[in-house]
């Protein structure tokens, strides 16, 4: 089925895209439910997919994940009446201490070693500010950028799930390059795949998660897969497992918003 998904976009261009577009110009190697999913994540956050916006990136037989541009980020933050700015920067360990630092550097020669990254959004109303803090090994590849740069891509975690703290509604089902695992290489990919995956930290959060919001288990699941891009719990990475616990940890901690999610596999449940 090739129906048209219609919205507005941020900038007040009409937008209509359909399955086979996703196919043919974003992501070639889809499922159908990877493709239906990133469609309701472009259609309930006015995300552009053809002027990057967002875009689905899949490795193989890995699950698929959604990620939003960082501009789109920044941009929505500064719209916002009450935003009062961001600072952020990483966390180091310097002589045996815990160090936090404004900015992304690192210095190796000085004894610093890179070991995590944090930021905190300023409201104008004086509200008690949204602060997040991200580990790096729960987000380096140790290739690519992660290698080149680990401390602006941590810094830039950081940044992306402090947005999400502070503006739910916002960024709801959002999550930016540097945060999704797909972005790794697909040797990488494969290799994580043939480790076995704790998913008891998931389990032991899932109805409690679900009781939160009033929805079923089938309802959960889809929105928590869906969040971190996996087709289903047992096909999760172990970054995804550990995402999808602290997504639905931000779910809960954030005011109440309502949702409708499409179930698209009764059968699994966690």
């Amino acid at each position: 089925m090739n129906q048209i998904v219609k919205f507005t976009d941020d900038s007040g261009l009409a937008v209509q895209v359909t399955p086979d577009d996703v196919r043919r110009y974003i992501c070639e190697n889809a499922t159908e439910k990877e493709v239906g999913l990133f469609l309701q994540l472009c259609q309930t956050q006015r995300l552009n997919p053809f002027v990057k916006d967002a875009y689905l990136v899949k490795y193989g037989g890995a699950p698929a994940s959604m990620i939003t541009s960082y501009q789109v980020f920044n941009r929505r933050a500064c719209r916002d009446a009450n935003y009062d700015g961001i600072k952020s920067g990483v966390v180091v360990l310097r002589d045996g201490d815990v160090v936090h630092k404004r900015g992304a550097a690192c210095y190796k020669k000085a004894g610093e070693e890179l070991i995590g990254g944090w930021a905190e959004v300023r409201f104008k109303d004086g509200r008690e500010t949204a602060y997040a803090e991200v580990a790096l090994d729960d987000y380096s590849t140790g290739k690519s950028n992660w290698a080149k740069m680990p401390g602006v891509m941590i810094e830039k975690c950081a940044k992306a799930a402090a947005w999400r703290l502070a503006f739910p509604d916002t960024f709801q089902g959002m999550y930016a390059a540097e945060e999704m695992d797909q972005a790794q290489q697909p040797e990488q990919v494969r290799a994580q795949a043939e480790q076995p995956v704790d998913l008891q930290p998931i389990r032991e959060l899932f109805k409690p998660y679900c009781e939160h919001f009033g929805i079923t288990p089938a309802e959960g699941m889809t929105a928590v897969c869906g969040a971190v891009g996996a087709e289903g719990m047992h096909s999760m990475t172990e970054q995804q497992a550990r995402r999808a616990r602290a997504w639905m940890e931000e779910e809960m901690a954030a005011p109440a918003v309502e949702a409708e999610y499409e179930v698209v596999d009764e059968g699994e449940v966690f």
